[in-house]
């Protein structure tokens, strides 16, 4: 009985220590990451439209991203939604109290060259009135018109100043665009110019998301456009499109304080591309976002009365540009120009 109840003993202790394990011993179960970073992609191309979405998970796979703090490259970056124009490699991470996520590497890629030219928007808010213009719009004309990609319309106010070229809608610009005098120069209706050309030609090197061509014809006092827009890139953001008249060449007395040696006023000084009307809003019309798609062509046909203007100066100059405030995104993408009569291709 004795040898028996020791079997049976030695049996269990046996079995316990089979069942146990040493403190040592590593744990064979994987535990779930507390806190996790999904991208919806780990590569994009930096062109400034392509995108990534960014969602936190906690372990249990809930979506925690509303309550987390999502990093890039150890910087709190306050958007679930990441666009670059720079390429390289970005480190982004999450916290959540006290849990940190594991780092995710997301890779921008170069888009390589563009099919179209990049050109720039430059809105002159001038007047005939005004003695200090000159020193701001003679050298800013004698560039541009060097600079075939540097397309510039001269804007004439206010209202109620005896310049003759007012533009009906030159309030409403003013303030937009936070112009509060005059000279003011507004690049891609993003930022007031400081006077360097070497900007201008900054602004004109960006890589082109888009293109636009012209297709005019005169009809008597009337001028027909088919403006195409063709996308070299793809995005859901709403964009709109201007398209304007100015008529270039208009020679009046413009007040002058002295400068350039030249004499107050200047006699038949030249304003060029003066802004005469628009066949859209002047803020832009929609494009219809289904349309912006990489290397899909978007068209529309537009006229303008020119009644009273001098057809041989007439000029038609349109732009895309984002919707208000569209991401933090602003300005214009791209712009064309095109005598009356004329066609202008994609370029």
């Amino acid at each position: 009985m004795y040898h028996t109840n020791s079997f049976f003993a030695l049996v269990i202790i046996l079995v316990l220590a089979s069942c146990s394990k040493p403190g040592n011993e590593p744990d064979l179960v994987t535990q779930p990451q507390p806190l996790t970073v999904q991208l919806s992609r780990n590569e994009l191309a930096a062109d400034g439209f392509d995108e990534v979405s960014i969602t936190v998970k906690d372990q249990s796979n809930a979506d925690v991203t509303s309550s987390s703090t999502i990093y890039l490259n150890n910087t709190v970056y306050n958007s679930t939604t990441f666009f670059t124009n720079t390429s390289g490699n970005y480190q982004i991470k999450a916290t959540r109290g006290s849990a940190t996520s594991s780092t995710v590497t997301l890779t921008a890629n170069t888009p390589g060259p563009s099919a179209f030219t990049q050109k720039v928007l430059i809105e002159d808010f001038t007047g005939t009135w005004c003695g200090i213009c000159p020193g701001t719009v003679i050298p800013l004309d004698a560039y541009t018109d060097t600079k075939p990609n540097l397309i510039s319309v001269g804007v004439h106010g206010p209202a109620g100043s005896n310049d003759p070229f007012k533009y009906i809608y030159d309030s409403q610009l003013r303030t937009a665009l936070g112009v509060t005098g005059v000279p003011t120069v507004i690049l891609n209706r993003d930022t007031k110019w400081d006077n360097n050309t070497a900007t201008l030609d900054a602004l004109a090197q960006k890589r082109a998301v888009l293109g636009l061509a012209l297709e005019t014809s005169v009809s008597g006092t009337m001028v027909n456009v088919k403006a195409r827009v063709k996308f070299d890139v793809t995005t859901s953001l709403p964009l709109k499109i201007v398209v304007l008249l100015a008529e270039d060449s208009l020679l009046y007395n413009q007040a002058n304080y002295g400068h350039f040696g030249l004499p107050n006023p200047i006699p038949n000084f030249r304003q060029k591309n003066v802004l005469r009307t628009a066949a859209t809003d002047i803020f832009g019309d929609n494009i219809p976002v289904a349309s912006s798609t990489k290397a899909n062509t978007w068209e529309k046909d537009y006229s303008f009365n020119a009644t009273g203007y001098n057809m041989s100066n007439i000029k038609v100059i349109a732009f895309v540009l984002f919707d208000t405030n569209t991401q933090n995104r602003k300005g214009v993408l791209n712009v064309q120009v095109a005598k009356a009569g004329e066609n202008k291709n994609f370029d």
